[in-house]
């Protein structure tokens, strides 16, 4: 009963946002999520929602990660609740895959850098990589209505698209829960980077890593600040 009277004080509470807004179009940035043989749909699921929040173009899985359209994806949706949905996926059979992929695309405008989160003798603290892409006012900033019924699913679409934007991005490989990103992909990275830990466990769940690395992107790219004067002009109009 106690938790229902606060459920209905805080449904009640005009400052309080607890519902999604259907109205609004999500941003989109260059930077795509690489899930590395992520264990956990849980996991997955949570990645989704931190995905979709700091407006992730595209989240890639790959071997045995759960994905949205296939194993372990009712699990992988209660927990996403719907970000699953709007965040444009696409599952690889092997990690190997996703990188020649995106490096086909290096002889044109775009050029995405490939960024591991591993903690290793070699990687730079998260805060001190410059991420190649950044925001500017009417290039990096899309608006989507993506819905799962626009994407195509893997047995209908041969080439799986790469997110169109203007100039590179950040591409952010995560890796499974046990044994991290594969060492063999680390090579082929063009950076790794760590948070620095100050216990005695060696790194955090890989679903808490994903927020920290993906808001201090958007935090060097000024998209905080982008967004405030975004929503003051609408709300002038």
């Amino acid at each position: 009963i106690d938790f229902l009277i606060k459920q209905h004080k805080s449904a009640e509470a005009s400052w309080i946002r607890h519902l999604d807004d259907t109205t609004k179009s999500r941003r989109n940035f260059p930077i795509i999520l690489v899930l590395d043989n992520v264990r956990s749909a849980f996991n997955v699921g949570s990645i989704f929602r931190t995905a979709d929040a700091t407006g992730v173009s595209f989240v890639y899985t790959t071997g045995i990660t759960p994905h949205p359209k296939g194993n372990g994806r009712e699990k992988v949706a209660k927990v996403a609740l719907g970000a699953e949905r709007v965040v444009p996926t696409r599952h690889f059979d092997s990690t190997k895959e996703v990188v020649d992929f995106l490096r086909r695309g290096e002889e044109g405008e775009k050029k995405w850098t490939l960024v591991g989160m591993e903690t290793t003798d070699r990687s730079l603290d998260y805060t001190s990589l410059s991420y190649p892409g950044g925001v500017v006012e009417g290039n990096a900033i899309s608006t989507t209505t993506s819905s799962s019924s626009s994407l195509s699913s893997p047995e209908e679409e041969e080439t799986p698209p790469i997110p169109n934007h203007d100039k590179g991005g950040t591409v952010l490989f995560l890796g499974n829960e046990v044994s991290g990103v594969d060492t063999d992909i680390l090579q082929e990275l063009d950076h790794v980077v760590e948070i620095p830990m100050f216990g005695s466990k060696n790194s955090l769940n890989v679903a808490a890593c994903a927020p920290v690395v993906l808001y201090e992107i958007l935090r060097q790219w000024g998209a905080m600040d982008l967004l405030k004067k975004n929503e003051e002009e609408e709300s002038q109009e």
